[in-house]
C-alpha cells in the first residue's frame, strides 16, 4: 500500500532483458518509491506484459502494471478488434494487470499498423466494456506539434523517425476522434499521457476537464511541456491549483526497448527526467536545466520558471491521485494465468511470422517467464520482496 510522503511514477517502462534489481536501483536514483509499469507492443515478441508481471510478482507492493493491447489483432481481426480486446483485457486482468496502456494514438504507430479510427463502430465493444468496469487507461494521443515541422522538430525525435507529413494522421483529426469517443462514453477513465499534448492550450484542456469528469493527464516529458508552462507560469499555476486532482506524476524512464532499441537502463537520463519534473513542481523561482546531448533537453542549458506548488498539491500529484483513480493496492499476479498468456503469445508470434508481419520471431522472453514461474511453483518458494 502506498504510504505517506511517497512518490509513485505512473509512467515507467519495463521489458526483459532488464534485470528487476536494475530497475529498482534506477528508481532509487530517481527518488521514486512506487511505479506503474506501462507496456507497449514489441515488434518481434508481440508483448512484454508477462515480463512486467514477473517483476510485479517479485515486488508485489511496489508495482502496478498497465498492459498494452494485443497489436496482432489489428492484422488478424481488424473488423472486430473491439470484441477481441474485451476478451484480451479480461485475460490480462486475471493475470494481474491493473489497467491498459494504449500507444495507439502515437502517429508513428498509426502509419505502420492498421488501427481503425477510434470513433468507428468497431471499437464500440471495447469502449463500452471499459466504461462499464471503470478500466483505467493510460493513452498516448498525438505528439508535439513541432513533429510536423522539419524546421522545429528536435533532432532526437527526427532520428527516431517521428517527423510527420501528409502520410501521417494529423493531431486535430485524432483529437476529434477521441472527443467523439468521450462524448459517447463520458464515464471512461482515461489518463492522457504527456498532458494530452495540450500544455500550450490550457484553456482548451480546461474545457475538456470540465466536460468529462474522469479524464486525467500525466506530466511525462516532452520538454516542450515544461517550456510552455514556464512561459505562461501564472496561468500554469492557476491550472494546477484548479485541477490538482486531475494531474499525475510521470517520467517515461525505464527500459524503452521497443521504442529506441535501447536494452540498457540509462540512469543519467532517468535522474535527469525525474529531477526535472520534481523540481519544476516544487521549487521556487528559476532553475537551470542541464543539457543531455539533445535526447530530451537539448544541446544547451536553459532556465525554467518553477511552479512552487504547495505540498498538499504536490502530494496529490506524486501519489494520491493515482491511488484514487487506480487503487491503493496492486492486483495479485496469477502465475498459472501468466504462463497461459505466454503460451498464447508464442502462438501469435508464430502466426504473425508466417504472415510476414514479424521478421524475427522471438520466443525467448516468453520462455524465460514460463521458466521463472514453473521453477517458482515447483520449489514452492515465494520469490517476493517488499
Amino acid at each position: 500500500m502506498i504510504g505517506e510522503n511517497k512518490i509513485l511514477d505512473c509512467h515507467i517502462h519495463y521489458s526483459l532483458p532488464i534485470k528487476p534489481q536494475d530497475l529498482i536501483e534506477t528508481m532509487e536514483l530517481a527518488n521514486t518509491d512506487f511505479a506503474n509499469l506501462v507496456i507497449v507492443p514489441d515488434k518481434n515478441r508481440i508483448s512484454s506484459v508477462p515480463d512486467a508481471l514477473m517483476l510485479k510478482y517479485q515486488y508485489p507492493t511496489k508495482f502496478f502494471v498497465f498492459g498494452c493491447l494485443d497489436v496482432s489483432q489489428y492484422f488478424m481481426h481488424n473488423k472486430s478488434v473491439g470484441k477481441q480486446f474485451v476478451k484480451y483485457v479480461k485475460r490480462i486482468q486475471l493475470c494481474g494487470c491493473d489497467g491498459i496502456k494504449m500507444i495507439e494514438g502515437k502517429p508513428d504507430l498509426r502509419r505502420t499498423v492498421p488501427i481503425p479510427d477510434f470513433d468507428k463502430r468497431v471499437w464500440e465493444p471495447f469502449w463500452t466494456f471499459a466504461e462499464e468496469i471503470g478500466l483505467p487507461i493510460l493513452w498516448h494521443v498525438n505528439d508535439p506539434e513541432e513533429f510536423w515541422d522539419e524546421s522545429k522538430i528536435p533532432s532526437w525525435a527526427k532520428n527516431q523517425g517521428w517527423l510527420y507529413g501528409e502520410d501521417t494522421i494529423n493531431n486535430e483529426v485524432q483529437y476529434t476522434q477521441v472527443l467523439n469517443v468521450l462524448k459517447k462514453h463520458p464515464k471512461l477513465k482515461i489518463i492522457f499521457a504527456h498532458f494530452f499534448f495540450m500544455s500550450a492550450q490550457l484553456e482548451r484542456l480546461s474545457e475538456i476537464f470540465d466536460k468529462f469528469s474522469n479524464i486525467y493527464v500525466d506530466l511525462t516529458p516532452g520538454i516542450e511541456m515544461y517550456i510552455n508552462f514556464s512561459k505562461n507560469q501564472e496561468s500554469a499555476v492557476q491550472f494546477f491549483k484548479k485541477y490538482q486532482n486531475r494531474i499525475l506524476y510521470g517520467t517515461d524512464i525505464g527500459a524503452r526497448c521497443v521504442i529506441s532499441n535501447d536494452f540498457e537502463l540509462n540512469n543519467k537520463e532517468s535522474t535527469h527526467r525525474s529531477t526535472l519534473v520534481q523540481s519544476f513542481l516544487s521549487k521556487q523561482g528559476q532553475f537551470t536545466v542541464k543539457s543531455d546531448g539533445d535526447f530530451l533537453i537539448g544541446i544547451e542549458d536553459f532556465q525554467l520558471r518553477a511552479l512552487n506548488l504547495p505540498p498538499h498539491i504536490t502530494k496529490k500529484i506524486f501519489y494520491d491521485n493515482f491511488s484514487r483513480i487506480v487503487g491503493k493496492k496492486p492486483r495479485t499476479v496469477n502465475p498459472k494465468m501468466v504462463i497461459k498468456e505466454c503460451k498464447r503469445i508464442k502462438t501469435m508470434i508464430r502466426v504473425m511470422s508466417l504472415i510476414k508481419r514479424i521478421k524475427i520471431a522471438d520466443y525467448s522472453y516468453a520462455n524465460q517467464v514460463i521458466g521463472f514461474f514453473k521453477k517458482n511453483n515447483s520449489n514452492k518458494k515465494k520469490w517476493r520482496f517488499q
